[in-house]
Formats: C-alpha cells, structure tokens, sequence
C-alpha cells in the first residue's frame, strides 16, 4: 500500500506534489482525485465547498470571490448542479484551469465575506443568474436564498430595480413572485403553476393549530381551508415520520380542511390535470367555476 504525504495537506497542486516526491503516474493514480486541472486532494478526503473555493481564491491570483452557481450552493441555496466552480474578478481574465469558470466584472458586486469566503451577495447572485437560469430555475433560487439567508422578498426587488445588466429585466420579473417561508423546489413550482394558470395566490406555510401541536401547511387558501400539498415522502426517511404525518393531515379534515395532494410524477407529467384537481376542488368549496389560463404553459408546457 502506497504511504500518505501528510505535508500535502488536504488540497494541493501539481507543484506541491513533485515537491514532495510524488510523480504524475503515481498523481493520476487511485490514491489522489482531481478538483480542477492542476490542482489535487486525496481520494479519499471530501473537503468542503467552502474549503475547495478558499484554496482556489488562494491559489488562481485572478479570482477574488465566489460567484453564480457556487455562490448560490455556498448560502445553501437551490440551482441547477454545475461541474465547475464558479469564480469571480474584476480583471479581464480567461482561466486556463479545467473545472474553474471565472466571470469577469465589469463594476464592482456586492460582496460579503461568509464562513471566511468572501462571494456576491444573495441578491447580487441572484441578479447574476439571471442571466443564465430559466424562469423557474430562478424562481426556485431567489425563494430559497429568502430561506437559507437574511435577504427578503421586498429587498431582493429594491436591488434589482434598477440594474441595467444581462438578465435584469428577468431578474426583476421574477424577483416579483419570490416568496418567504418556502420549503422546497417542488413547492416553488406548485405555486408557479397555480398563479400562472391565473389561480389567487395561496398564502405559504399557514399554520393550523391542533391543541398543543401544529400542522405547517405548505399552500392553502385559508377562507376556503383548503390545503394543497406536495407529496414529500422522497423527504422523509423514516415510517414513523410518515405515519405521524398522515395522522395528522386526517386531524386537520376533521377540521373540515380538504386537501389536494400533489406528486412530482402529476406536477411535471400532467400539470393540466393537477390545475383542473385544484380548480374543482375550490368550485366545490365556492359554488362558481375556476378559468384555467394558458400562462402555465410558459413554464411547463
């Protein structure tokens, strides 16, 4: 078995490596995994994201913040997975490093230094990914950096009201229908597709109270007590958390709440059919009919 070279630390270039008596054949072999071109940990080290963009910003002189998607996963929020690490500087600079992708500024960012990275702001990433993210995809990132982080709904439009860069007139459309106290993706989604299809918005996360206990309803139009609900069992690893979750929602309908449940495999196969479920289930509490409009189709046609 190979010995370890404990002097290498937990991420190291190529250089540190002939330094210390490695060489490439040895380098590309099992014992060592690549983070981007020229640059290596052991393979069986799992740095931290935050620890891989330190050492980058420490190791590419260029760089000087993180940005865009690996901004976004270091304030733990939501976007689609990028392969590569995503960096900033205000320098017109290429990167010659395979799996680092540096964003050149022309003005200066909001940055803030977090977990001692410093990375642009949750509102300025927002605006960044603007740029580059579908309107869901956005969507879904600006409620869950209004969730992980300090940034409200009303401040993130302030910020981008009146930015005049690529992506700010997405930015601002979207920053429009962000939302607190969202939990998830899904749940982002279901209220996308209900208040595009021109349906009242339902208020999040509505708490009703079941004597000395609760049940956090993810969308409900309280007036009517009806509740509708993303099937979250993927969410849920144990039984008991699910047995204990149902007992409850049946707690709830004796309250004379109705719910509408909805699984990904209906959200994302037949969101006609989950509009038209929603649409019956309020003609039923209100005795008029609900229109379904076309405006659901830009986003999940």
């Amino acid at each position: 078995m190979t010995e370890a070279v404990p002097e290498l630390g937990g991420i190291f270039t190529s250089k540190d490596a002939v330094r210390a008596g490695i060489n490439r054949r040895r380098l590309a072999g099992p014992e060592f995994r690549q983070l981007v071109r020229g640059v290596y940990m052991p393979a069986s080290s799992s740095p931290s994201l935050t620890s891989q963009v330190s050492y980058l910003l420490d190791a590419l002189p260029p760089a000087r913040f993180a940005s865009h998607h690996t901004a976004a996963a270091l304030w733990g929020a939501v976007t689609p997975q990028a392969s590569d690490i995503h960096l900033g500087t205000p320098k017109r600079r290429h990167s010659t490093h395979r799996g680092v992708r540096l964003h050149f500024y022309t003005h200066r960012p909001e940055l803030v230094q977090h977990r001692g990275v410093w990375l642009t702001s949750p509102a300025q990433t927002f605006l960044d990914l603007a740029a580059v993210l579908e309107f869901v995809d956005l969507l879904i990132l600006g409620d869950s950096l209004v969730r992980r982080t300090a940034l409200t709904p009303a401040q993130l439009r302030a910020f981008v009201a009146d930015r005049r860069c690529n992506g700010a007139r997405r930015a601002r459309e979207v920053a429009a229908h962000v939302r607190s106290k969202v939990d998830s993706p899904n749940e982002s989604r279901l209220r996308l597709l209900m208040t595009s299809a021109g349906m009242v918005e339902p208020k999040i996360g509505h708490v009703v109270e079941l004597g000395s206990r609760y049940r956090q309803l993810d969308l409900a139009y309280v007036e009517l007590r009806l509740a509708i609900e993303f099937d979250g069992r993927h969410h849920i690893t144990r039984e008991e958390q699910w047995d204990s979750d149902i007992l409850r929602r049946e707690e709830v309908e004796g309250l004379d709440w109705r719910f509408v449940v909805v699984t990904s495999g209906a959200m994302f196969g037949e969101p006609v059919q989950v509009l038209g479920r929603i649409g019956d289930a309020v003609h039923l509490r209100t005795g008029r009919p609900v229109t379904i409009h076309d405006g659901w189709r830009r986003h999940f046609g």
